[in-house]
């Protein structure tokens, strides 16, 4: 009897190892699983944060470019304003000298 006792204590000891080992094995499945989520889930969040700093960096280039080329326009605007009002007294002398000579040689109508 002692050897029966001690034979079914053997097999209950067995049995609850068993059970700890199989709650040990999906308490790890859980675990990995939900390691698994946090990680994509870390992956995704720094995805949108790197294309979100991209589309940031291409706003501020874009803008960049729009100020560089406003002020490119305001000084070619200003560049040919100026050699307008340098070159519009040559222009007016050669018209008259054309005319004077157009009415010269042709007379006038």
């Amino acid at each position: 009897m002692l050897a029966e006792n001690m034979a079914q204590e053997i097999r209950d000891l067995e049995d609850a190892a068993k059970k700890i080992v199989a709650d040990a094995k999906a308490e790890a499945g859980k675990m990995l699983a939900a390691a698994q989520v946090d990680s994509e889930q870390a992956v995704k969040k720094a995805k949108q944060e790197s294309h979100r700093q991209w589309r940031e960096s291409i706003a501020a280039a874009e803008k960049e470019a729009e100020e560089k080329a406003v002020e490119m326009l305001k000084q070619g605007k200003a560049e040919a304003d100026a050699f307008y009002e340098k070159e519009k007294a040559s222009v007016k002398a050669a018209a008259d000298w054309l005319v004077k000579e157009v009415t010269t040689t042709y007379g006038t109508c």
